[in-house]
């Protein structure tokens, strides 16, 4: 009768609990892997809804040259913004890439949602906007299936708008996985800063 198991059973013992070590080891490693992915992956979503809402929300008013009825010169609020379903244009007080106020733009191109901004008070005709050689450039998404803005005043919804600031605006996108997300961001109209504080704000350079 045997009493205990002989060496090369103990080496296959051995070897099979290895072997049972070393792949559990490997499919925790993998899930933790994915898992890094998952929230890595959820960071960078959330990082980009945000930075879109920033820029947008802070649409605002701005300061231009202009003249009074005296012919003397005069600083005037002024408002830009021009949008259809595949882009948009305004001046936003918070940009993503500068801390001066900027010509800002999203743009539905090439399968892309595309953002670019340039500071307003540099080479740039403040009372025409428009985008100079010295824009920076996002994309915030790209191998979209579909890309469009609707802009909302009141309580209507409009896919085309100019010369006045939206209510709100959303963002409708369709990925390649066939995948909704509708980004809406509500526009801070009101601010809360009188005249003087705005002129102070774009102008202090």
């Amino acid at each position: 009768m045997r009493k205990g198991f002989t060496l090369v059973e103990l080496l296959v013992a051995v070897v099979l609990l290895t072997l049972l070590i070393g792949t559990a080891l490997f499919s925790y490693r993998q899930v933790l892997l994915n898992i890094s992915k998952a929230q890595t992956s959820t960071f960078y979503e959330v990082l980009k809804v945000h930075q879109i809402r920033t820029s947008i929300e802070s649409m605002q008013y701005y300061v231009v040259d202009n003249y009074n009825q005296f012919n003397q010169p005069m600083k005037q609020l002024h408002h830009f913004f021009k949008g259809n379903s595949h882009s948009f244009s305004y001046i936003s007080l918070n940009p993503n890439f500068s801390t001066l106020p900027s010509l800002s733009q999203f743009e539905c191109k090439d399968k892309q949602l595309i953002y670019k901004e340039e500071p307003l008070y540099h080479h740039m005709d403040v009372n025409k906007p428009d985008f100079l050689e010295e824009a920076r450039s996002v994309v915030y998404w790209d191998e979209l299936l579909s890309c469009k803005f609707n802009f909302f005043i009141a309580k209507e919804r409009l896919e085309r708008l100019e010369n006045e600031l939206p209510f709100a605006i959303e963002i409708e996108l369709i990925d390649a996985n066939e995948k909704e997300q509708s980004i809406f961001t509500t526009i801070k109209s009101d601010y809360n800063i009188s005249d003087t504080e705005i002129y102070g704000v774009l102008y202090d350079e």
